[in-house]
């Protein structure tokens, strides 16, 4: 038997295949599903995706305040002094203004800042946390981003 009588069945089958093709819809578009722990339910039951951590566009109430390293004069002159609004920090020679708020699941705050100071603009981002109380209430600030600096901790300077 030659090899094209062998042949000629696949290829009869390969080209009815092509031409059977009919014009069917574009299928949707995948959405992002999690597998619920339900395990009464059926195999195939899904719930959405969790929704991403919620944002703000200001900086919570428990870090407000003029803040100044523990052997700052608190005074507006010194250099490692924060003034925290609910929509900006002041630094020593520059502004931020909030863009976004990130609430952490230790207390703490991821804050995003559009900057401003001696004639120039750029972004920064800091993590705010906040520990103890009356006296000894403290103030740590970190840096995010390239060339992060080590984490700071601050006093509160009197109202």
């Amino acid at each position: 038997m030659n090899r094209l009588t062998l042949l000629a069945p696949a290829l009869t089958l390969m080209l009815a295949a092509c031409g059977s093709e009919t014009a069917e819809p574009p299928a949707a578009p995948a959405t992002a599903e999690v597998v619920t722990a339900d395990t009464e339910g059926t195999p195939g039951d899904m719930a959405p995706a969790a929704p991403p951590a919620a944002t703000l566009t200001a900086i919570p109430a428990a870090f407000h305040g003029v803040w100044d390293a523990e052997s700052g004069s608190c005074e507006p002159a010194s250099d490692m002094r924060l003034e925290i609004a609910t929509g900006t920090i002041g630094f020593y020679e520059s502004e931020g203004k909030v863009t976004t708020v990130t609430p952490q699941a230790d207390g703490s705050a991821a804050v995003d800042l559009a900057m401003t100071g001696e004639g120039e603009s750029w972004n920064m981002g800091m993590v705010l946390s906040v520990r103890g109380d009356g006296d000894g209430r403290r103030l740590t600030v970190r840096d995010t981003g390239a060339g992060t600096s080590e984490a700071r901790t601050l006093k509160p300077c009197p109202a």
